[in-house]
Order: C-alpha cells, then sequence, then structure tokens
C-alpha cells in the first residue's frame, strides 16, 4: 500500500502540553469571592480547545462547600458536585466539549469563602493557535 509521507508539511505537526486553568479559593481570597450570590465569573476559555477535565483540590477544608463549573452562570457544562468539605481531590467532571469560538467560565459556590486552601482546576488542549506556545515539530 503507498502513501505520501505529509509529516514535514507546513504545520501539519504541532505539539502543545495540556493547558491549565487554576482558580485558588481560600482564606487569602475571602475579599474576591464573597458576594451574595456566590456566582462569579473566573475566566475565559480560548477558542479551539477542548476541555478535558475538571477537579477540586482541597488542602485545608473551607467553607464554600460546594463547587460548580459551567459556561453560563449557575451552569454545570463544566464539573458538578465538586465539594471543599473534605480534603482531597473530588469533582464531577461533565465531559469533553469543544470551546469552539471560546467560552466564559462561571463559578458558583455553595457560601462565601472565608477559610480553607482550595484550587479549582480546569485541564483543556488547544488544537489551534491562541496563545503562541505551540512547537512546530520537524524532525520526524
Amino acid at each position: 500500500m503507498a502513501n505520501k509521507n505529509v509529516t514535514r508539511e507546513g504545520k501539519t505537526h504541532l505539539k502543545k502540553s495540556v493547558c491549565l486553568m487554576a482558580i485558588q479559593l481560600g482564606a487569602l481570597q475571602s475579599s474576591t469571592f464573597n458576594d451574595a450570590s456566590n456566582n462569579y465569573l473566573v475566566g475565559y476559555l480560548p477558542p479551539g480547545a477542548v476541555v478535558t477535565d475538571a477537579k477540586v483540590v482541597t488542602k485545608v477544608i473551607s467553607d464554600a462547600a460546594t463547587v460548580t463549573l459551567g459556561t453560563a452562570e449557575g451552569g454545570t457544562e463544566i464539573m458538578s458536585a465538586g465539594t471543599t468539605a473534605g480534603v482531597g481531590i473530588n469533582g464531577t467532571f461533565t465531559g469533553e466539549f469543544d470551546t469552539d469560538t471560546g467560552v466564559p467560565v462561571h463559578m458558583t459556590l455553595g457560601a462565601a469563602v472565608t477559610t480553607g486552601d482550595v484550587r479549582v482546576l480546569i485541564s483543556y488542549e488547544e488544537y489551534d493557535l491562541n496563545t503562541g506556545d505551540m512547537t512546530v515539530i520537524d524532525n520526524i
């Protein structure tokens, strides 16, 4: 069987490590995460990316108790059932999706944050150049 070798054609092969959005919650962020609605726009995911995972990493228990992540206010399109009530890694990742033209990230907390040491993580892979970090692999 014949094939055409295109391994050295333009930008056919690009490499990029997984990207990560990390949101810190705890006593040091209590002045930021203190709104009565407990709904926060925390950032934007870039266009041309696939969201691959989301989780809550609790080092010190926080009074926020529950955490959800969505692409709309109060949504759970990214993660549902995250908790800061126990030390460890948890959260129910809703499932992989394409960010298409880019999406906002909204976080909803069960209560205002005054204590704890927590990271909320969203992993994604960019398949189009957005941040200028892609490297051409030219010696395959």
